[in-house]
């Protein structure tokens, strides 16, 4: 009775080793399918981010463009204003002058700008 007693009892315990090995099995597919998962959803994420870094770079040559626009007007028009007033008309009042001529300065002062008014 003593044998079988210990017969089944190592019966028992194989039977635990099989099934927490099955377990550590499952555990271990379902870890590399999750990474698997979450490697995907950073890749994506981490294109987007990189989409919207490349929007902002398109954004801020375009800005750069309208800046140097911006001053070569507002020279003409300055010019312009000029001659008017010596042919005796009435001043009118030019738009601001950016106050910088370095793109990163007149960022900072028209972000400032926006931030002051509420628009930002």
């Amino acid at each position: 009775m003593k044998g079988q007693s210990v017969e089944r009892l190592m019966e028992i315990i194989l039977q635990m080793k099989i099934n927490l090995a099955h377990i550590n099995e499952t555990l271990v597919q379902q870890t590399f399918e999750i990474r698997e998962q979450l490697g995907l959803v950073f890749d994506e994420e981490r294109e987007s981010l990189e989409r919207c870094l490349g929007t902002i770079d398109e954004k801020l040559q375009h800005c750069s463009a309208l800046i140097v626009d911006y001053q070569r007007r507002h020279a003409e028009l300055s010019v312009m204003r000029d001659k008017l007033v010596q042919l005796g008309a009435e001043p009118s009042v030019l738009p601001p002058l950016l106050p910088s001529d370095t793109v990163e300065s007149i960022l900072t002062w028209r972000l400032r700008a926006l931030r002051d008014e509420g628009r930002l």
